[in-house]
């Protein structure tokens, strides 16, 4: 049984509202160190290349999904997704660009690792999602 692999106008339109999103996201985050955030170092600018590069490619695969948009291809492209969050919280992990009080540095730093972890985790999940759902889309 064949599944329809064009997006419903509904879901064009999400997927168009998520490429703006990240569009807007990249601005911001490209234009965070000329606010004068108190909290934000210039180390800041190491970090700008992972998070300009996954926000990117999420802008990419939504316009991906403007066209085609089975199942598994949207767990495919999101376990891709994922892969490249997971370099942004890596790196902006490493690099910690923020200025805290010792105390809120520790609870951050910690809920970067655990972030990172869970992104992992969804990774392997939407893989797993997309090699079932690609067989039942095949059969």
């Amino acid at each position: 049984m064949q599944q329809n692999t064009q997006p419903t106008g509904a879901r064009r339109f999400g997927y168009f509202i998520a490429i703006i999103v990240n569009a807007v996201m990249i601005y911001v985050a490209n234009n965070l160190l000329n606010w004068n955030l108190p909290f934000l170092t210039e180390s800041f600018q190491q970090t700008l290349w992972a998070i300009n590069l996954s926000l990117g490619v999420s802008m990419f695969i939504n316009f991906t999904f403007l066209f085609f948009d089975p199942t598994w291809f949207k767990n495919l492209m999101q376990a891709i997704a994922n892969i490249f969050s997971a370099v942004s919280v890596f790196v902006f992990r490493s690099v910690f660009p923020l200025e805290l009080p010792e105390n809120i540095a520790s609870v951050v730093n910690i809920a970067l690792m655990v972030l990172f972890g869970l992104i992992l985790l969804t990774v392997i999940i939407e893989l797993v999602n997309a090699i079932r759902n690609y067989r039942r889309f095949s059969s």
